[in-house]
């Protein structure tokens, strides 16, 4: 028997008032007294219910237009089938009625610290994360006892919570006495952890990212105290291992055109641009204290690498809310903020890949919702993104980012069954992504 759902529309109300209230709407309720779909179990055969999500306008994180008057059938944690307007609709388990909805994938934050609380609070925040719309992680550097056994628990369904792809760490033997470090690699000597590594020349690189691969690493990230020929030797290897590379956008001394011509996969931060116009140095606590005025960010010097950028596909990682709204305001914020934006606008605008991440999964002093929703209104209103890019920034090309973009990231057959349905139309304002009315992960409702 088909159960069919129309979900009504939310009361308006505070989230913060109401204080539980996560997604700041109303759960889906079943038509005749049926059980919520966020309560839908899988049969005896552990297969997931089936859903069908009927007349939805569809915005599939593509960057194509969007689709109105579309259904998506969700099987096996799948998109099984989109149909077009007037195209018969198949049996399903579940019917949900989207009509007067928007659906988009579920966001994917792209630069996450986890695993630096308790367990359980960490699966808390998790879980408050995949309500407010983030269905994706990649974590950029920790512990990875902690973040892999998180990742690994919702994997296995004992918590709920967004998939989770994380990184392992190396640089110079200089950036190896940060307490970060330190702590996130205890039981062993200072750059030892296959997590976190330490790396010269000499360093035997097959061994040292082959440790990194072992521990469920999909990436290298290349943070401080290194220079571009040896960066370029890591981001080699991990091709060669089939991982990808990160790196702040300036290794000190390695300048992001040496990053970017060695081929790093992703630059981070985009005010650490900035050391591309000035003295090579190693100075890395320096790195968010550069010469903003002295190196314009319409100097020729910037241009060029913007331009490296785009030849060669590198994706920028602007993590703009953490620069702007996320740090102290002082002579130095006021000058960078500017300079971060201007930047962003230009990278965008020469057709640099963007990477919508937060470097702060939550951080808004009275938002329950997580910190990529103000990202993408960042990049927006300051960053010059069209709403468009900025979807695309925090879905496919957060899938991209991680290299998983053949199973998720947008919404197309065959890929994942992740995905939010929405209120209004994020194409005419992009805070309309706050305005949730479901979310589905893995093709279930989360309640």
């Amino acid at each position: 028997m088909n159960l069919h759902f129309a979900i009504p529309r939310r009361a308006h109300v505070s989230c913060v008032a109401l204080g539980a209230t996560l997604m700041c709407a109303a759960p889906l309720r079943a038509q005749s007294g049926t059980p919520a779909a966020g309560e839908a179990r899988s049969d005896r055969t552990g297969r997931a219910p089936s859903v069908l999500i009927s007349d939805v306008t569809l915005i599939d994180g593509t960057g194509a237009p969007a689709r109105a008057h579309v259904s998506l059938l969700l099987r096996d944690g799948r998109i099984a089938r989109i149909l077009g307007a007037g195209e018969a609709a198949p049996a399903a388990d579940t019917v949900i009625d989207a009509r007067g909805l928007y659906t988009i994938p579920g966001l994917i934050d792209a630069h996450v610290h986890i695993g630096t609380m308790p367990f359980a609070r960490e699966a808390a925040q998790l879980e408050r994360a995949l309500r407010g719309g983030v269905t994706g992680l990649f974590d950029m550097a920790g512990d990875m006892r902690s973040t892999g056994d998180l990742a690994r628990a919702v994997m296995a369904g004992e918590i709920s919570g967004p998939s989770i792809h994380y990184v392992a760490l190396m640089g110079g033997p200089a950036f190896f006495t940060d307490p970060r470090v330190l702590g996130a690699s205890l039981g062993y000597p200072a750059g030892t952890a296959p997590w976190m590594q330490s790396i010269t020349a000499a360093t035997d690189l097959v061994q040292a990212v082959a440790m990194a691969r072992g521990t469920g690493a999909i990436a290298i990230k290349l943070y401080a105290a290194l220079d571009g020929a040896l960066a370029a030797r890591v981001a080699a290897e991990a091709r060669r291992q089939g991982m990808r590379t990160v790196a702040h956008a300036t290794t000190f001394p390695g300048r992001p055109s040496e990053l970017v011509d060695g081929g790093v996969d992703i630059l981070a931060h985009a005010p650490y641009l900035v050391w591309e116009g000035s003295p090579p140095t190693d100075s890395f606590p320096k790195r968010a204290r550069g010469d903003f005025l002295g190196v314009p960010a319409s100097s020729p010097v910037i241009e060029r690498v913007l331009e490296r950028m785009r030849d060669h596909g590198t994706m920028l990682n602007p993590t703009v809310w953490v620069f702007d709204e996320g740090q102290p305001l002082d002579s130095v914020s006021r000058v960078r903020a500017p300079w971060m934006y201007a930047v962003t606008r230009r990278a965008a605008a020469l057709g640099v890949p963007i990477v919508a991440g937060t470097d702060g999964l939550f951080g808004i002093r009275g938002d329950s919702l997580p910190t990529l929703h103000r990202e993408l209104e960042l990049l927006v209103s300051r960053g010059g993104l069209s709403p468009m890019q900025a979807l695309v920034a925090a879905t496919l090309n957060g899938a991209r980012a991680m290299g998983v973009e053949r199973s998720t990231g947008s919404l197309e057959e065959g890929k994942a069954a992740d995905l939010l349905l929405l209120e209004a139309n994020p194409l005419d304002d992009i805070r309309a992504t706050r305005r949730i009315r479901a979310v589905v992960k893995d093709g279930r409702v989360v309640r």
